[in-house]
């Protein structure tokens, strides 16, 4: 009976405060739907975008702050498409119509893990996210003629980002896994009175050394 008090006192502190904690680095691979918002002009919205998907790849660095409190920043590469509306792509008399988005992120999450078992725990975490983008091009296609051309253009998007994600993680020994999703702060339409925000939801999995 004392022994059994013990581990469930010792796992009641783990949970909260274990004192194993330690930096470490690891690999991220993401699946991530773009969703972007219509373009509003006035107030007013305009269905423009449909979703899309793409993926990033990249790194972090999970650094213990106080208690299971931590800081984690990280860097990213990113491919991200989504694709006009009908709408649009009736009025452009193409067949399909995609934006098609590379470029790095630099996020910082801060957050928290519950620390379930030894080798089981829960995180949840929030955080900025810089994105620059590197190359942006809208691809037209109409029958058998296709063209494109920069997004980056006077009038067109910027390339700068700035998200804020929000999302909830679980590791098992040195895998991690997690579900997040990131609200554009910054109006990517460069049109005097338009605002456009970007908006993403990331399925990620990864390894810890």
């Amino acid at each position: 009976m004392a022994a059994c008090c013990f581990i469930g006192t010792h796992a009641q502190e783990t949970l909260l405060n274990n004192p194993d904690n330690h930096g470490y680095w690891g690999v991220r691979a993401s699946l991530d739907i773009s969703c972007p918002g219509d373009v509003k002009y006035s107030g007013i919205g305009i269905d423009t975008y449909d979703n899309g998907v793409g993926f990033s790849i990249g790194g972090i660095y999970n650094a213990p702050v106080v208690a299971n409190f931590y800081i984690e920043p990280g860097l990213n590469l990113y491919y991200n498409t989504y694709s006009l509306s009908k709408l649009f792509k009736d009025e452009l008399k193409a067949s399909s119509a995609s934006i098609r988005k590379f470029g790095m992120r630099i996020p910082v999450m801060a957050g928290y893990h519950f620390d379930f078992t030894p080798d089981a725990k829960v995180s949840v975490f929030t955080g900025p996210e810089l994105e620059v983008g590197f190359t942006g091009k809208l691809h037209l296609k109409s029958g058998n003629v296709s063209e494109s051309g920069t997004i980056y253009d006077d009038g067109g998007m910027s390339r700068i980002d700035c998200l804020w994600r929000v999302g909830a993680g679980v590791t098992f020994g040195n895998y991690y896994g997690s579900v997040s999703g990131a609200f554009g702060l910054v109006n990517m339409n460069k049109n005097d009175g338009y605002t456009f925000h970007e908006n993403l939801v990331s399925i990620t999995l990864g390894y810890n050394f």
